[in-house]
């Protein structure tokens, strides 16, 4: 009977060793991703400002949509237009800024007020490295701002691209909000973990709790 009873918990056990060491796995994660993001965000806010000169290439515009506004980032979504810009190193994809969506009659994006005043320009900003594709066995995102350009790939905009982008923080037309996009907030990081450890905590309270409503529940079944 003993021996029957060994072998019917120790598969439970092993479940619940199991399960609260995910737990606790989550929880540090989030913990280090915490720690992570802080670096980053102290990273990006220390990066000296460098300037950059070239020829736009105005045809090849881009726009990122679902981006959120710099100034207003709770309430208002909108683009974050991204031009090519030719320069002696070669073409490099400038993230000019936030704008308000437009559309043609046809819902197409219409550009035409977004475009830069001048062919040329001499802009001042920060180089941000372009992030890995997210997915499956992909890698991680190698940017502070990992929503920007987690779907573009650099090469469909234009063949010679470098593996860098540039932040813009020069107003190149007055409908486009020179301002980077917000910094993702790291407390939301903090707060997971601090859920995970919480039930971290609880899991094994519930199982004791479990266990000892069984045993009660056999002594009550069994025959006087």
């Amino acid at each position: 009977m003993k021996k029957h009873r060994f072998v019917r918990i120790v598969p439970l056990l092993v479940l619940a060793f199991g399960i609260e060491a995910g737990l606790l796995s989550l929880s540090n994660w989030q913990r280090n991703r915490y720690h992570q993001s802080l670096t980053e965000q102290a990273e990006f806010a220390a990066r000296p400002s460098q300037s950059l000169s070239g020829t736009w290439q105005p045809e090849a515009t881009f726009a990122l949509t679902n981006q959120p506004n710099p100034r207003n980032p709770e309430a208002e979504i909108g683009w974050r237009i991204l031009t090519p810009l030719s320069t002696p190193s070669g073409t490099i994809i400038i993230d000019r800024g936030y704008a308000t969506p437009r559309y043609h009659a046809d819902m197409s994006p219409d550009f035409s007020q977004l475009m830069p005043t001048d062919i040329g320009a001499d802009l001042a900003g920060v180089w941000q490295p372009f992030p890995q594709r997210k997915g499956w066995l992909r890698g991680p995102d190698t940017t502070t701002h990992p929503r920007l350009l987690a779907f573009l790939n650099p090469q469909l905009i234009v063949s010679d691209t470098q593996p860098v982008y540039f932040l813009s923080r020069t107003a190149s037309s007055e409908e486009i909000t020179a301002v980077p996009p917000p910094l993702p907030a790291p407390t939301k990081h903090l707060s997971y973990a601090l859920q995970w450890l919480g039930m971290a905590l609880a899991f094994p309270l519930l199982c004791v709790f479990a266990y000892l409503k069984s045993r009660r529940a056999g002594r009550r079944s069994r025959p006087s």
